[in-house]
């Protein structure tokens, strides 16, 4: 009898269980509104509505899409219109990742530390902000993990080109398209064949056939359109990943140096040791290469490499230091897990207010201003937007990119001919020119909202309806 019971709560069955139970926590806090999601999700999703719908939209005059809109086909199919069905697609993704991290991890550094680092990872608030912005955090977390086992495949195969080499290219093509952290997968590729070249032939094969795909989604994607903005300083947004939202807290840079620390401490552990695991080789690559472009995606990664990496290195200071005791081997990892869950847990469930309150981001706030214009069906309305894909999905109606800067300001002025609304954010660099353009129009536009993080400008009447005068007979 108690062996059948054993049998019944098997590890397993528990962990199966608990992702249930996580997974109706992760819907209970999604926003359900149009609003925070990544623009190039945005793209991506628009891109087969309009596809599926056969709609002409202008959204193929946004830029390039990355290749998850590959991934969101058969949603489109299904689930047209449904943003809250890619948001669970994404949280599935994220599970699968974190699923085949914890059997890479018990692999390479054991059990103990892959369970508490899973755990860890799917509780922390930077992972239900990356599921319900349907960030590319969490895919390129997907492609790193799936490129790993798919790369062991490759090499145990006896076939020069097995199947599972052209599935590689196809992850690592997807990797590289949604960020620049995407290039730690070539890094990875050719330092791991390079170091273990068995078969020369295979090798040349696979660096050549990476190199490739790579220089081919850098012509396609150079610029990485769609991306969130980064952070003018790293570690006020590395904090997030404890403490959620910025909209929630202000500003954590010692949380943020805190987790720094951390991480730098595990890369350097791990260049020391001249690792050659594929996975460990993209995760530090990712997480230093995403430096020059810190956003949440960034920051996701980051406390994956921290957590994945960094607590079985923990643990063998800890029993390095130690007694013979339970406290003594494991006494300050439990400490820092124990302190580190219930941080993560307590803001994790803050993040439901921004959904119960409505509570909007610097750009979502100037979105929200032309979904109210658009709201009047029967006026015209035609918006020049910096986030177009967003802008889009949210007000749904007619949103172009901004026109190009000029300095023929009449050369300009017709491209602007025929807008009603424009929207950007005059504090950016690459915006200066732009703004100095838009200053030239105040006879034509008036400023309808004014933020520290941008405008929003509307077109004036051209003439105004008088009543015709009366007859006389």
């Amino acid at each position: 009898m108690l062996s059948k019971i054993q049998e019944a709560f098997q590890p397993r069955y528990l962990g199966l269980i608990g992702l249930c139970l996580l997974a109706w926590a992760y819907l209970s806090m999604f926003s359900y509104d149009n609003y925070g999601i990544e623009e190039s999700a945005a793209l991506d999703i628009l891109l087969n509505w309009s596809i599926v719908h056969q709609i002409a939209s202008p959204v193929a005059f946004f830029g390039v899409p990355d290749l998850r809109a590959v991934m969101f086909i058969p949603l489109d199919m299904y689930w047209a219109g449904s943003l809250i069905a890619v948001k669970v697609f994404s949280m599935y993704i994220l599970f699968g990742a974190a699923l085949i991290m914890y059997r890479w991890s018990e692999e390479v550094h054991g059990s103990e530390s892959s369970m508490m680092a899973t755990a860890l990872l799917l509780l922390a608030p930077i992972s239900l902000m990356q599921t319900n912005a349907i960030g590319s955090g969490i895919y390129l977390l997907f492609c790193f993990v799936v490129i790993g086992w798919l790369n062991q495949m490759v090499r145990d195969s006896e076939k020069a080109l097995p199947s599972w080499f052209f599935l590689q290219l196809m992850m690592a093509a997807l990797a590289i398209s949604m960020h620049p952290m995407g290039l730690a997968v070539p890094l990875a590729l050719g330092i791991h064949w390079w170091r273990n070249a068995g078969d020369a032939g295979k090798t040349r094969r696979m660096i050549a056939s990476v190199s490739f795909v790579t220089i081919f989604m850098l012509f396609v994607r150079w610029g990485w359109y769609g991306m969130d903005d980064a952070a003018a300083n790293p570690l006020s947004i590395l904090g997030d990943s404890l403490l959620g939202s910025p909209l929630l807290h202000d500003t954590g840079i010692g949380f943020g140096i805190l987790i720094a620390a951390m991480l730098f401490i595990t890369i350097g552990m791990h260049l020391y040791r001249r690792i050659n695991d594929p996975v460990s080789i993209m995760l530090l690559s990712a997480s230093l290469i995403g430096l020059l472009h810190a956003d949440h995606a960034w920051v996701f990664i980051a406390w994956v490499t921290t957590l994945y990496l960094g607590l079985p290195l923990l643990i063998e200071l800890n029993e390095r230091l130690g007694g013979r005791n339970l406290m003594g081997q494991r006494g300050i990892l439990l400490l820092l897990v124990v302190c580190t869950a219930t941080i993560s847990m307590l803001n994790t469930r803050q993040l439901e207010l921004v959904a119960k309150q409505h509570l909007k981001g610097p750009v979502d706030m100037l979105i929200s201003v032309l979904e109210k214009e658009a709201a009047d069906t029967n006026a015209p309305f035609i918006a020049a937007s910096q986030w177009p894909a967003r802008t889009l999905l949210a007000c749904r109606r007619d949103v172009l990119p901004l026109p190009p800067a000029s300095d023929d300001l009449a050369t300009f002025q017709k491209q602007t001919t025929g807008l009603t609304h424009i929207t950007f954010n005059p504090q950016l660099e690459k915006m200066h020119a732009l703004a100095r353009n838009a200053a030239s129009l105040s006879t034509t536009f008036e400023t309808i909202a004014l933020m520290p993080d941008g405008v929003v400008l509307k077109a004036k009447k051209l003439a105004t309806e008088t009543p015709l005068p009366d007859s006389k007979h």
